[in-house]
């Protein structure tokens, strides 16, 4: 998810005690990477390790977090992170990777 434009990966869902969740905005995540460079219309394009990511999704204005990502290789959207260099793998035009290693936090 996109904590306003800060890529963060959520530890838990909502605490109702705590008023919240919480959320790691530095390291490496398993995540769904989709190898496209444009989602409207979808155009596939390779992803090599250490890419950069971005990422779109649906914001609710009202607690500024952006959730339901699509993180591809689409720069107009958010940037989110990197494929990880040591953990992440190569993926060819079109594919899907539902767990990918994606490092945020200082990684892009």
């Amino acid at each position: 998810m996109l904590l306003g434009q800060i890529p963060a990966c959520a530890l838990n869902d909502y605490q109702a005690n705590q008023g919240g969740a919480t959320f790691y905005t530095g390291g490496t995540f398993s995540g769904t990477v989709y190898a496209s460079s444009s989602h409207s219309p979808i155009t596939g394009t390779a992803i090599n390790i250490g890419d950069k990511l971005y990422a779109s999704g649906t914001l609710d204005s009202n607690t500024n977090v952006t959730t339901g990502l699509w993180i591809s290789a689409d720069s107009s959207d958010t940037p989110f992170g990197n494929v990880d260099p040591q953990l992440g793998s190569a993926m060819t035009s079109g594919s899907t990777n539902t767990a990918q290693a994606i490092r945020i936090g200082g990684a892009s």
